[in-house]
């Protein structure tokens, strides 16, 4: 009877955390509100890129907390950051459906266009669209300064135990 109850109170809670992280916040409507078409057009372009790269750099925040030792504004930086990532992603994610949505355009000769073409951008949206999911995912919840692409260092000296480790010679054996 109680490893019933208990089971059904982590059910419960489970439910609950579900329904709070998959409800939309208010931040988030205003944010999507925000990003209009002029934020969209000029996302890549030279300082559109420029601007990214600078939002996913870390060395302002590094420099904050360790050179200077202000590690309250390097927190302050790191939190604005994220928020502008984000926003950058969804701006992002706007302009590659705005790219999907236009139709392409007609060829002079009258020929009507590839429809192979349109069969690979519809296998490749999904594709895109979880990458552009990881990334918000790695964003909000690990920061701006994240490596989307985990290190394999650990897996060298992994290795270099099993060789340390390494089987017996049997043919010094008699």
């Amino acid at each position: 009877m109680t490893a019933t109850l208990i089971y059904a109170l982590i059910a419960v809670g489970i439910i609950v955390i579900v329904a709070l992280l998959l409800c939309p916040s208010r931040e988030g409507a205003a944010a999507d509100a925000e990003i209009s078409r002029e934020h969209v057009r000029g996302l890549w372009d030279a300082p559109g890129l420029t601007l990214a790269e600078r939002i996913l750099d870390p060395t302002d925040y590094l420099w904050l907390r360790e050179e200077l030792g202000f590690p309250g504004l390097a927190k302050a930086l790191r939190r604005s950051r994220q928020q502008m990532a984000l926003k950058w992603l969804k701006a992002v994610r706007r302009s590659f459906d705005e790219l999907v949505r236009n139709p392409e355009p007609a060829l002079p000769g009258g020929a009507p266009s590839d429809a192979r073409g349109s069969w690979e951008l519809l296998r490749l949206t999904p594709r895109f669209h979880l990458i552009l999911g990881y990334a918000f995912l790695v964003v909000r919840f690990f920061g701006p300064y994240h490596r989307l692409v985990p290190s394999f260092g650990w897996m060298h000296t992994l290795f270099s135990r099993a060789e340390r480790y390494g089987s017996a010679n049997i043919t010094r054996f008699p």
